[in-house]
Order: C-alpha cells, then structure tokens, then sequence
C-alpha cells in the first residue's frame, strides 16, 4: 500500500511536535535525584518531630530547635518557574524555608531568565550584551558552536541571588547541602543528617556566585545580532535537529578552568 508523501510528511512532523514537548531524559534524571533527597529529608524529620514532641535537627554545625514536622513546597512561582524554597521546617517559634543542594551540583537556584530577571532585572542586558561582545571579540562567527560563558556578580546581587525573594518562593533562611541518599541517626531527641545546613546569607558570604550561559541543546549554533522577546540578546539560535532556540541562564557557585569569565 503506496502512502502520499504529504501525509507522510504530516505524521513525521506531528511527532516531532510530540517529542517536543517531552521533558529530556537527563532533566527527568535531574529532577527525580533532587526529590530523592528533599523527600529522605522530610522522611527523616517526619518519623521523629510532631507538635507533642518536638525535635532538634542537627546537620553539620547547625542545629534547629523545636522542629515539629516539615512539608515539600510544590508547583511554580508567579514566573512560572521552579520555587526558591525545596522544603520548609514547621518550628515552635515559625516555619524555616531551606533550600537543597547536592555535594556536587554547582546551581544555586532555578528560574532562569525570569527567576534572574525577577531578582535583578537590570543586570540582565548587560551581562548578556557582554557576553555577546565576547563572543565576537574572541573570533566566533554566526553559525559557530561557542562555550559557555560566565559572568561574576557583585556582593549585593550574589546575596539576592541566593536567598531569592517572595514573589519567586524565598526568601530561603538556609541552604541543606548534603548526599543525595539523606541517612540519619536519632538520640536524645537530637536527629543528626548527613549534610550541612548553612545560612543563606553566610553561604553568599564565602561563595562567589556567576550566571551561567549554557545551551539547551549541544547543536546550537551562534546567533549575533538575534534578539528574544524581551529584546535581550538571543546569543544561541535554533537547533538544527530539535528546533530549540535560545540560552539557559542559571546561576552557578563554580567555573570550570576550561571556560572565561566576562566583566559587565
């Protein structure tokens, strides 16, 4: 049985759509190790604390009294984009918002574009017109595949970055840092974790903080001179063999010796 091409070409092309839309296979992997260890967090404090009975929570040098039980924050913020807070302390004295990091993962919040645009909305452009004048200064042309790019943030704006604010789920008082595999023990109404619970403001303290310029596919090409929506520099074009087109913009706490910083 013969198939015209045009309805062939249809079907092909509804599955794209398709695939599309589909969350990557290593955002799904990302995404179900992170819940691993914000739900063996709460497990732990869940087994233990209770209104009667409240615990102490110890990780690392930190200790937080009077615990009596902790939830998960679900869904997005107004932006649409992931919350600043993972989970959250219900204590005697008010609800502690934390946030979890692995030992090894270097981003330090999500959002993005619009988590970053949210925080410090001027920076933005400037950063991004940089980091394309870098580009060009370096010798990348349109079409080339390029790096990615980072860019150090002052003081003050490495603070907001980190602690984030209401309208995009924080401000977080503390980040967990700590194995994915969350192991405990429980003594004396003292749970001990195996991770570290460090203030929000101390860790922006002894932490540079950089956005990151990464790809959302590897085949991205160059892209000068393209803007997106917001009239910011779009610096990565289409994906020849997924169609998307754009940079992610995350913030990190680390630089790999094989990338540059650009100054904006």
């Amino acid at each position: 049985m013969k198939i015209k091409k045009q309805f062939l070409r249809q079907i092909i092309n509804e599955e794209i759509k398709n695939l599309s839309k589909q969350q990557p296979a290593d955002a799904s992997r990302k995404a179900a190790v992170s819940e691993r260890q914000e739900r063996g967090l709460l497990a732990a404090i869940n087994e233990y604390a209770s209104i009667d009975t409240p615990i102490s929570v110890q990780a690392g040098p930190t200790t937080i009294e009077n615990v009596q039980s902790s939830y998960k924050v679900e869904g997005c913020n107004k932006f649409g984009c992931e919350m600043y807070t993972d989970v959250v302390f219900v204590t005697n004295d008010g609800e502690i918002k934390v946030s979890c990091k692995g030992t090894s993962a270097p981003s330090i919040a999500g959002g993005g574009l619009l988590g970053a645009k949210a925080l410090i909305p001027d920076i933005i452009p400037n950063f991004l017109e940089a980091a394309e004048k870098w580009y060009l200064d370096n010798g990348y042309k349109e079409g080339d595949l390029i790096p990615d790019l980072y860019g150090k943030l002052n003081d003050s704006d490495k603070k907001l970055a980190v602690v984030g604010t209401l309208e995009i789920g924080g401000p977080i008082d503390y980040m967990y840092v700590g194995p994915m595999d969350v192991e405990h023990t429980f003594e004396d109404n003292l749970l001990k974790l195996n991770g570290d619970l460090i203030e929000a403001y101390e860790y922006a303290d002894n932490h540079d903080i950089y956005f990151r310029i990464r790809k959302r596919r590897n085949d991205q090409p160059f892209a000068p001179g393209e803007k997106d929506r917001h009239g910011y520099p779009i610096i990565l074009g289409r994906s020849p063999s997924k169609g998307d087109t754009g940079r992610r913009i995350v913030f990190v706490n680390k630089v790999p010796k094989t990338r540059d910083v650009v100054e904006f």
